[in-house]
């Protein structure tokens, strides 16, 4: 069983913010009193991470009051994420996660708590951040928390895609082609035939990090049928596909792929496509 601890004063412990308008001090306190609150707030468990927290009252940690709780959760998170710490580590992050969703904390502080999921966060904190791929204001944050954690991330986002819209539905894909999910494969397929061009040329590069062989008939039909500038940036991922499945070792499909992005680019100016496909194909 913890011990209770005295978390308030535990962060007044830390030095004043610097103030506008006066000589900067580099506001922290030295190492080895830093590491001795750090020890101090861990040593309160899940209660005391939680009432400090429930401290962080905006997104960037400003002002007086903010400072100090901000400056020591964002130690902690740095402190659990040391080698040996998991245990540790897994109550802190499930108890930032515990917070998110509801009215309180207020959406700034939210964020704050996202961004420290960010640095410290695994899969135990997946499910919840899934569930705010919705919210207004949040679901930006916990998309790059997600991308960060990497692992499990592909079935909450796999879920959010299917009602995305807009701005929400590109930074889906992006995400799921950012994370190399290959259970997305046929749904970034889809999006290549997108009316939005930023839509399909995110479907484009997430199958070219995707790089499986299912990746290659997308990839080729969209670079074949671009034009300008979205051309330029669909053959540049083609020869990045073929790149990846070279190095995952599918050498004869990255070879496939260079020889028919070859012969669908015989026109003079597009020389240069040729040229690099097959220096691609002479490392192979």
């Amino acid at each position: 069983m913890k011990k209770q601890i005295n978390v308030a004063a535990i962060v007044n412990q830390l030095p004043d913010a610097d103030r506008p308008g006066t000589e900067s001090k580099f506001t922290g306190p030295a190492p080895d009193e830093a590491k001795k609150l750090v020890a101090s707030i861990l040593s309160g468990g899940r209660e005391a991470i939680l009432e400090l927290a429930e401290m962080i009252r905006d997104a960037n940690g400003k002002g007086e009051k903010n400072f100090k709780p901000g400056y020591l959760l964002h130690a902690v998170a740095l402190r659990v994420g040391d080698k040996g710490r998991e245990k540790e580590k897994l109550v802190f992050t499930e108890a930032l996660a515990s917070l998110l969703g509801g009215v309180n904390p207020p959406p700034g502080a939210q964020e704050y708590l996202l961004r420290e999921l960010q640095c410290a966060g695994g899969p135990e904190v997946v499910k919840t951040l899934g569930g705010l791929l919705e919210k207004p204001g949040l679901w930006e944050h916990a998309l790059s928390v997600l991308v960060a954690i990497g692992t499990g991330a592909g079935e909450p986002l796999r879920k959010a895609l299917a009602g995305a819209k807009g701005r929400r539905r590109l930074a889906i894909l992006q995400a799921l082609g950012s994370i190399r999910d290959t259970a997305s494969t046929t749904a970034l397929a889809g999006a290549t035939e997108d009316k939005d061009e930023n839509t399909r040329l995110a479907a484009i590069r997430g199958l070219a990090r995707i790089a499986t062989p299912a990746c290659v008939e997308p990839v080729l039909k969209a670079a074949a049928k671009a034009k300008g500038w979205e051309k330029i940036r669909a053959n540049k991922a083609s020869l990045l596909l073929a790149e990846n499945l070279a190095a995952s070792g599918n050498k004869d499909k990255a070879r496939e792929t260079c020889n028919l992005l070859v012969n669908a680019n015989q026109a003079e100016e597009d020389s240069y496509v040729r040229e690099a496909a097959e220096r691609v194909i002479a490392g192979l």
